[in-house]
């Protein structure tokens, strides 16, 4: 297993509970230690519109430049991200984003059976709760849209509510305190939410001691070494290691690693942002999405945490502290009396982003290289499904929902 973030430590679980030997190689000290680290905590399953929409498409002239957008490009003389735009564009027209939408509630929706199979077989602990989101709009206009895009969802697994104001106030009280207007809300029922970081590092922990798994820690994968159409090891700082099988889960550096193999994953990061304060009484219990501001504010255990934006600005960790001030506005414009005088916490991660939104899974042009990468914003809530789906292409076995839309080939 290469990569031992959300998707790599969910796959070689799988592997392992059917019986595989699985070795985890992993550049830092801990499992989820990067994308998973800090991320929204929001188990979107039934919540699956990609970026690449025709309404998205009408924001971007004024959304690109500028720094307080909820979608920003540094200029830069970037050809992989000029090649990853020009085909997010193309994937903006309605028959596009529609086809995409189906892909990731498809997946969506099945990650979230996995996921209970995962939480029944193992008991880990990651502050689990299945409360659904609640997606608030400022306007009559924007609530129709989503209520829209709902109903189409709807047609094809999820569950949603549309919610009047008091019933937005009913369900989050909080969300009282605002000033702002809130038209309306949708609430999505089968999503959940949970801490990505502990659930890696506890499944980590099943894993090697319930199923033999071992966990190559500050083992930096240099190269992957090929003979024909197979690797045959992955070269890293610790010397060479041997498989007869190898899944690449390296999320957005899944693309350098694999492009001297001549293996072109249309992958590029798009850099997230959080903030992590302590939870208070004045603080939402339920998952919230600011559809106008693209934040969402998750109660994790003792805490609250605030992400969201994306950022284009190559393979930059960064800390950009002007992206960082305006999910602290937004969010406390809906939680004013949340604890925002405490000390916050800020992080940034690349998400890998393809540009139609569906992961890349399964097969390569090398025989014994498989792909679990490329889910963007949806790591955490595809990570069960992806895992699965994964291993039954290794094992030759039919996968449970159709591929169509998730693998290379659709590039």
């Amino acid at each position: 297993m290469l990569g031992s973030g959300v998707l790599g430590v969910t796959a070689a679980y799988v592997l392992a509970a059917r019986g595989h030997t699985v070795e985890v190689l992993e550049r830092g000290p801990v499992s989820g230690g990067e994308c998973s680290f800090a991320n929204g905590g929001q188990l979107s399953y039934n919540s699956a519109e990609p970026w690449a929409t025709p309404g998205v498409l009408k924001k971007l002239p004024r959304w690109l430049f500028h720094s307080d957008s909820p979608l920003i490009v540094r200029p830069r003389l970037d050809v992989d991200m000029l090649r990853w735009g020009l085909k997010f564009l193309r994937n903006c027209t309605p028959a596009r984003a529609e086809a995409n939408t189906m892909t990731l509630l498809r997946l969506g929706l099945y990650s979230r059976l996995k996921m209970a199979e995962i939480m029944t077989q193992t008991a880990i602990v990651f502050d689990y709760a299945p409360l659904g989101t609640l997606h608030v709009f400022g306007d009559e206009k924007s609530l129709r849209h989503a209520q829209k895009q709902f109903e189409f969802q709807q047609t094809f697994g999820g569950t949603h509510r549309v919610l009047t104001h008091h019933e937005v106030l009913e369900l989050e009280p909080t969300l009282a305190d605002t000033p702002r207007t809130i038209a309306g809300g949708i609430h999505a029922l089968s999503d959940a939410q949970g801490d990505a970081y502990n659930y890696c590092v506890n499944l980590a922990e099943y894993c090697a001691a319930k199923l033999g798994v071992q966990f190559h820690y500050n083992t930096a994968i240099n190269a992957l070494e090929t003979d024909g159409n197979r690797i045959t090891a992955a070269l890293t700082s610790k010397g060479a290691f041997h498989a007869d099988a190898y899944v690449m889960a390296l999320g957005a550096y899944s693309t350098p690693m694999l492009r001297p193999l001549g293996i072109h994953l249309p992958i590029y990061p798009m850099k997230g942002y959080s903030v992590t304060l302590p939870f208070n009484a004045n603080s939402p219990a339920i998952t919230v999405m600011d559809t106008d501001h693209k934040i969402v504010a998750t109660k994790l255990g003792n805490h609250l945490r605030i992400a969201g934006t994306a950022e284009f600005a190559g393979y930059n960790h960064t800390i950009v502290p002007g992206r960082v001030k305006p999910i602290i506005a937004a969010a406390e414009s809906l939680f004013p009396r949340a604890a925002w005088s405490a000390e916050k916490t800020d992080w940034a991660c690349l998400r890998p982003s393809t540009p139609d939104g569906p992961p890349i899974l399964g097969h390569t042009s090398l025989q014994n290289l498989f792909l679990n990468t490329g889910h963007g914003t949806l790591g955490w809530t595809q990570a069960a499904g992806s895992a699965y789906l994964v291993a039954d292409i290794i094992e030759q076995r039919a996968p449970e929902i159709i591929t169509q839309g998730l693998t290379l080939e659709r590039i």
